[in-house]
């Protein structure tokens, strides 16, 4: 009696680990994407990225100037941009891919690929 008490206990046991182990695993919720989309902008931040595009686009456009760049960048809504771009990668990526990519974009490799 006392041998199946054991291995009743260690079968609750095992199972039980199993599935909160499972649970903690599955983070990848709208929220917690949200959440990793928001870290990665931390990381990389809106204005840095769009004054970037905009003053190597306009660099290449003819009568390209930093007057033009600076009109365009003063235009730009950053709020919008960015609560778009929280919505864009929660809708593409699993939590898993944008912490890979914050954690690349935090290395001097991936710094010296955004600028580039």
């Amino acid at each position: 009696m006392r041998y199946a008490t054991s291995i009743t206990a260690l079968l609750l046991l095992v199972t039980t680990a199993g599935v909160a182990s499972a649970q903690g695993t599955n983070n990848d919720t709208d929220a917690n994407r949200r959440q990793a989309a928001k870290e990665y902008l931390e990381v990389q931040p809106v204005e840095k990225m769009m004054r970037n595009v905009v003053e190597k686009t306009s660099a290449r456009m003819p009568g390209g100037s930093k007057e033009r760049a600076q009109a365009v960048m003063d235009e730009l809504r950053y709020d919008t941009l960015r609560t778009a771009m929280i919505d864009a990668m929660a809708n593409t990526f699993t939590v898993e891919e944008i912490e890979a990519l914050t954690q690349f974009y935090s290395t001097p490799e991936g710094r010296s690929v955004m600028k580039k």
